[in-house]
């Protein structure tokens, strides 16, 4: 599966040089029974489409074709304020569907007891890195580099215990630009669960708590003072 999805990001990268900046957003979905399921964004700039438009080369920038619907993979157009483009949906796939190869550039997803762990890297040079580097310094160009949008975020089934990303929950992102050999590593414990909902329960927990003994205090204070005032009452008697 992934192997399509790369083959795909391949082809757009070296259609950088009359693109302009691109959307590869990658939200991938690690599930216990040693699956992948999740999207894929794939999508070109207004700006650049516009001037391919002006150019006579619109259908450069189709990314229609890039990615063949079939059972399991959903393909259907997306479009925000800013890019145009295609959105990939896929149902769970194995581990060993989903990843790439055994070399160190490939995407690889394996589970060694209750350790699951993604490695590999997504190459977003294309088949011409040189070209592309010497693109990336030109003064003229390096901009159309800084304003892609490129992003991998992996949800894993457990608690994320090393990664070299960046962790919210459970899920972790790796971001780079166009040009980038984006380093994937991420390990998780799925026998340590990150569940927000206990989180949520245990805040409300010492809400209720802290409420609690608030209106504890408050009937004490209320009781002292009703007893001191009672006192009062018995020295002027």
């Amino acid at each position: 599966m992934f192997r399509r999805i790369q083959v795909a990001l391949a082809a757009v990268s070296i259609l950088l040089f009359t693109s302009g900046c691109m959307k590869v957003n990658m939200d991938l979905t690690v599930n216990k029974n040693d699956t992948v399921s999740g999207s894929v964004i794939i999508a070109f700039s207004n700006d650049a489409i516009d001037l391919a438009k002006s150019m006579g080369s619109e259908s450069a920038l189709s990314t229609d074709s890039l990615i063949k619907e079939q059972p399991g993979i959903k393909v259907e157009p997306f479009q925000d304020a800013n890019y145009q483009g295609s959105k990939v949906t896929f149902e769970e796939r194995p581990f060993d569907e989903f990843s790439t190869g055994t070399d160190a550039d490939s995407l690889k997803f394996t589970r060694t007891g209750n350790i699951i762990s993604v490695t590999g890297a997504i190459d977003m040079a294309g088949d011409n890195p040189t070209l592309i580097d010497q693109v990336r310094t030109n003064p003229i160009t390096s901009g159309l580099f800084a304003k892609s949008d490129i992003s991998v975020s992996i949800t894993m089934p457990g608690k994320i215990t090393s990664t070299t990303g960046v962790i919210d929950g459970n899920t972790v992102t790796f971001k780079g630009e166009l040009g980038d050999n984006i380093i994937i590593d991420a390990q998780a414990d799925d026998s340590l669960a990150f569940d927000p909902l206990a989180i949520g329960a245990g805040v409300l927990a010492l809400a209720g708590a802290g409420v609690a003994g608030a209106v504890l205090l408050k009937r004490r204070k209320t009781a002292v003072q009703a007893d001191s005032s009672s006192q009062v009452q018995d020295n002027d008697w």
